[in-house]
């Protein structure tokens, strides 16, 4: 129940977030909307890449919901939400929004937009071999999904 909750909330932040004209929107707004989007994402995500490398038993079922919730979530496109301004922590803010986010995804717009495009190309074959209900299928795409997440972090995000 706690994760339905969080899954909601995030949600909904971001569904009434995409009918903001993105130049109107706050930076802490957009930096908040972008990792509603993530965080949801990894929630969904996790179960699936656990399965797919076989470290839980794997259940179609979870499976299959989780990886078209995916599909779904990631549709809201959260580059949209790498708005002029939010590309530094926003301290003033009523709550304080920090961010992961590297300058690359400014200096380099094309090369984020193509890992973005990567991103929604293996998340939709993830979604069509979940649809399949091949699991052999599903493991392959899940694990081509993992591979594109991790390049577009590796690119950019902040290394730690």
């Amino acid at each position: 129940m706690k994760n339905f909750v969080k899954f909601g909330t995030a949600l909904a932040l971001a569904a009434g977030m995409s009918t903001i004209a993105y130049a109107q929107i706050k930076p802490e707004d957009a930096i908040r909307a972008r990792q509603s989007i993530m965080r949801v994402n990894a929630i969904n995500f996790g179960p699936v890449s656990a399965m797919a490398q076989e470290k839980i038993p794997f259940n179609k079922d979870i499976f299959v919901a989780n990886a078209l919730r995916l599909e779904s979530v990631w549709a809201m496109n959260p580059t949209r939400f790498f708005v002029p301004g939010s590309d530094k922590p926003v301290a003033g803010a009523r709550i304080a929004a920090f961010t992961d986010a590297n300058g690359e995804i400014w200096s380099q717009p094309e090369k984020f937009k193509a890992a973005y495009d990567k991103e929604t190309q293996e998340i939709g074959k993830l979604a069509a071999a979940a649809r399949s209900g091949d699991e052999k299928a599903m493991k392959a795409a899940a694990g081509d999904v993992g591979k594109a997440c991790k390049a577009c972090h590796d690119d950019f995000q902040v290394k730690k």
